[in-house]
């Protein structure tokens, strides 16, 4: 019994083969850029080819919510929901920074995942022991550096000037995804994919056309 997890709410494209024990059987990340539509369905493909597996074999689908790059949660939002309408298969939704911090459940004190966001800014959430203590929010990095007492997590390139403790976390973790969705799977803790919708924190920028 195998679902399909995917977050594509970063620089990296994270999909993931996991059992319904949350074990991941198999992985593939790629870096997205701007061609995360044209390639996210070759790329579920190619990883399930290369698992003797189809999409027919899922019994359900994981989707990271965000927060993240608005298109790029959008395009993995729309193409999970599509999936399980589609082929009538249980759908979940999981917080992405949830992931982050799935796998630091077991260390004492504050854990701080942070993801790029705009204008200078990061995503943040504050989590003790696995529990979500302060809900996802937007602010500028300055502000979270003078959290001294956290413990940082994200990618390399963010939180290089941190001085304090920290692990360096380029991608969404799929362990983290994978293991909070087969809990929700488990308890029969499904998402109407009618219904789900991303976790912006922020509203998106909408460009308007230029009259004339």
């Amino acid at each position: 019994m195998t679902f399909l997890a995917l977050d594509t709410s970063g620089t990296f494209c994270v999909l993931a083969l996991a059992e319904d024990d949350g074990n991941v059987r198999a992985v593939s990340l790629f870096e997205s850029k701007r061609s995360l539509s044209r390639r996210l369905l070759g790329e579920v493909d190619g990883l399930l080819t290369r698992n003797g597996l189809t999409l027919a074999d899922m019994t359900a689908f994981a989707i990271g919510l965000g927060p993240g790059s608005f298109t790029g949660v959008r395009v993995g939002v729309t193409t999970a929901k599509t999936l399980a309408q589609v082929l009538n298969k249980p759908l979940v939704g999981v917080g992405t920074l949830d992931a982050y911090a799935e796998g630091l459940s077991a260390l004492n004190g504050v854990v701080l995942p942070v993801l790029p966001s705009r204008r200078g800014e990061v995503y943040a959430a504050a989590y003790e022991r696995g529990v979500c203590t302060q809900a996802p929010f937007a602010a500028a990095y300055e502000a979270i550096s003078e959290r001294q007492n956290a413990l940082l997590c994200g990618d390399t390139r963010l939180i290089a000037d941190w001085t304090g403790p920290a692990i360096f976390q380029p991608w969404t973790p799929p362990d983290g995804l994978a293991k909070i969705a087969a809990r929700r799977l488990g308890n029969a803790d499904t998402d109407d994919p009618f219904g789900l919708v991303p976790l912006y924190v922020v509203t998106p920028s909408i460009s308007m056309p230029k009259a004339g």
